[in-house]
């Protein structure tokens, strides 16, 4: 999944720049967001690497964005279960083509366990008062102003 780019040219300040890319990294975690019911591989590691996208925003303008510190931990933590359940995919790949069924079935329940864990974190970081909430309040998403 590539990033959108972001146009900037119209931006009259710097915090206006960091919040409108702020936002698009956001919106494209949220896009990819429904992966995490479906657990199919490819869908999962998108989210993952707009999660990737997201964080490594956020540390990059950590020091106007403290309040994200919150969700940089969520997205660190969702990074590795998703990164950890994509590990499991290629391994699962290896050991079905080997023909090592009960190695498979380990990893298919690792996996299992790293999708449900992710999905668990995200349920939190989303809810109104979660990691998320500096997000949502600087993206204005779901404010009919913002």
């Amino acid at each position: 999944m590539k990033g959108r780019a972001i146009p900037l040219e119209d931006v009259g300040s710097p915090k206006e720049a960091m919040r409108r890319i702020v936002t698009v990294r956001f919106c494209e975690v949220l896009t990819q967001a429904p992966a995490l019911k479906d657990a199919k591989p490819q869908p999962l590691h998108d989210l993952r690497i707009a999660c990737k996208r997201l964080r490594y925003t956020l540390e990059l303008f950590g020091n106007a964005l403290r309040e994200c510190r919150a969700a940089e931990r969520a997205l660190e933590g969702l990074q590795q279960l998703l990164g950890d359940a994509h590990d499991c995919d290629i391994l699962l790949e290896s050991a079905q083509r080997a023909g090592a069924v009960h190695l498979a079935k380990r990893v298919r329940r690792d996996r299992e366990r790293s999708v449900r864990r992710a999905q668990r974190l995200w349920l939190r970081s989303i809810d109104e008062h979660g990691a998320f909430a500096s997000l949502i309040g600087l993206s204005g998403i779901g404010n009919a102003e913002g």
